[in-house]
């Protein structure tokens, strides 16, 4: 009987794979041309176990085009909350930001269709919510920060298990109704990450929402590993270091280009999570952070390091190591997001009335005139007008000026060429 029972088993496994009923070999994906970091920071290494399937991502932004062909089927939800009746699929915004929601899920999950860049975690989904970003916000957008409360809230309902906020408002602080989107947040076990702002636009300390406790927030480093000092800002709410210089981005209106800045930085980051989170669903997102943050490595020509369970003001916790990450332990000690901004909101919320706040709590952008909106921190108004050239498969589509102060568009048909010689 065990023998009769042995050769049909083997009978059962021959016939399959003659029939094809075995499950398909499915490669492994690569990165797309000028994709410098995919190598140096071991991204094509940790795709061989993850590649993000099952695992949502929110980019809160300015809205991703889902019908660019390198997000073909990345976008499984969207919603708009900026005031302007859209559907979160439909970028807005000014020329110097509305391209930046697009380009920030592509750095996430692009499809590597053509020239476009392939995401850092390609399998992942993304769930867009659109807002309104940087200066001209029209009379009938409402309040910026209550548009990023809502899209963070809505994001945690769509089944994120990362958020992405590569914005920012240029003051450290954020209104009292963010300490319950946060927290909200992370009772439902979600990740979130943010970049810290850019040198290049004035930012001299760290910015919301970087800022509130148990976010991630993400510096820039450059092609050999060193601070980018333009795309980056000091603050005790440095995190991790990701690549924010000549990064590869599909643009909104079609085509691809390049960026520079911790906007794109953070998304790298938030890849990162994805991976993992995909990889072992059983951990907790405070496990996911601590991970990343035990992981992280040594910046080159940086002496600052972190101490005594400190970050460093400058570079956090070092240099992220999306491999190392996936590979390490949990640590023994794994803080929680949740606790750190019950115990922020404790101290610092001391009174029920607005003028006995304390001075890190920022305006309300809906009731004063002069409260700082989010600015892009990949394009600011205040800048020089650089031109930059959108691509396609069939080469150069168009020129379009656009002022930016830390997203370099530069002609990628060179590069592409070489890229295609390898």
């Amino acid at each position: 009987m065990r023998a009769t029972a042995r050769l049909l088993a083997v009978t059962t496994l021959i016939l399959g794979l003659v029939v094809g009923t075995t499950q398909p070999v499915i490669a492994a994906p690569k990165a797309g041309p000028g994709q410098w970091f995919i190598k140096d920071y071991g991204i094509d290494k940790v795709w061989k176990k993850s590649t993000g399937k099952g695992v949502k991502v929110a980019v809160i932004d300015s809205g991703v085009n889902a019908d660019h062909e390198d997000l073909e089927g990345v976008v499984t939800s969207s919603k708009d909350f900026s005031g302007l009746g859209k559907d979160g699929k439909t970028p807005i915004g000014g020329k110097t930001t509305i391209h930046h929601g697009t380009a920030v899920a592509g750095v996430i999950a692009g499809q590597g269709t053509g020239a476009g860049p392939t995401g850092v975690a390609p399998d992942a989904k993304i769930l867009s919510a659109s807002m309104w970003l940087g200066p001209d916000r029209p009379k009938e957008s409402g309040s910026t920060r209550e548009q990023a409360d809502k899209a963070i809230r809505w994001a945690v309902d769509s089944g994120a298990k990362v958020i992405n906020m590569s914005l920012g408002w240029d003051d450290p602080g954020w209104p009292e109704s963010w300490d319950e989107a946060f927290s909200y947040a992370y009772k439902k076990d979600v990740l979130i990450v943010a970049c810290v702002g850019n040198a290049s636009q004035g930012a001299t300390q760290a910015w919301s929402p970087s800022t509130v406790p148990g976010v991630i927030g993400v510096g820039g480093l450059d092609k050999k590993g060193r601070v980018l000092e333009d795309s980056t800002a000091p603050g005790t709410a440095v995190d991790l270091m990701g690549p924010a210089k000549d990064i590869p981005i599909p643009y909104y209106s079609g085509g691809y280009a390049e960026g520079q800045g911790c906007s794109f930085a953070s998304p790298i980051v938030s890849g990162a999570a994805a991976l993992i989170r995909a990889e072992d669903p059983d951990l907790t997102a405070d496990e996911v952070r601590a991970k990343l943050q035990s992981s992280a490595k040594p910046v080159d020509g940086h002496k600052g390091a972190s101490k005594a369970g400190k970050p460093d003001p400058i570079i956090g916790w070092g240099r992220l190591d999306p491999q190392a990450a996936l590979k390490a332990k949990v640590p023994k000690t794994v803080p929680s997001a949740e606790d750190e901004l019950a115990d922020w909101v404790k101290m610092h919320r001391r009174g029920e009335e607005k003028a006995q706040e304390t001075e890190t709590a920022a305006p309300n952008a809906s009731e004063s005139p002069q409260a700082v909106a989010p600015t892009d921190i990949a394009a600011s108004q205040s800048t020089p007008t650089f031109g930059f050239a959108a691509l396609g498969i069939g080469g150069l589509l168009a020129l379009v000026l656009l002022v930016a102060s830390v997203v370099s568009f530069a002609r990628r048909r060179r590069r592409l060429r070489q890229a295609k010689r390898l």
